[in-house]
């Protein structure tokens, strides 16, 4: 018995490097082959027996998409707009917009001029709190495109703002 226990003491516990590189191999084996059941079981193959039915003479084509202006229609944008509001501490806007024109409008370079005019008018008569977040902006653009098509004369499709900082 004295023998048995020399080799015993000698022998290390968990069998080394060998010990766990079988350990290592074993759990690559058993991640592989759960994961692959579950990606059998629980996820879906795509095979046409499982696929809805493709309809494809019910499917008519994709319509296209009908723009805000039509396709010939032309941007002008205005020289930028730099007024005072009509606030006690002085209040600067300036508002950047571009106007919708139909193709082939004569005399643009007046028009621009007199939109131009007619937004710094419109700006010089409003306050801070008038323009005062999304419905505030919302009723400057309205009114500005409402304008514009005004004094177009038919000519301006719409009226575009690209910018507007107060300072």
């Amino acid at each position: 018995m004295a023998k048995d226990k020399k080799k015993t003491e000698n022998q290390p516990a968990g069998g080394g490097v060998g010990g766990f590189m079988m350990s290592a191999i074993v759990a690559v084996i058993l991640g592989a082959g759960g994961g692959g059941a579950f990606g059998y079981f629980a996820m879906p193959d795509g095979s046409p027996s499982n696929s809805p039915p493709k309809n494809e003479s019910a499917s008519p084509a994709p319509a296209p998409v009908v723009g805000r202006f039509p396709n010939d229609a032309i941007e002008l944008a205005v020289p930028a707009v730099i007024t005072d509001l009509d606030a006690d501490p002085k209040i600067r806007a300036r508002l950047d917009v571009s106007i919708i024109v139909a193709h082939g409008t004569p005399e643009t370079t007046t028009l621009l001029g007199e939109v131009r005019e007619d937004v710094v008018a419109y700006l010089k008569g409003l306050t801070l709190s008038d323009i005062q977040g999304v419905r505030g902006f919302q009723n400057l653009r309205e009114q500005l495109d409402d304008r514009a098509r005004i004094r177009g004369r038919g000519a301006v499709l719409g009226l575009l703002i690209g910018g507007l900082v107060l300072e």
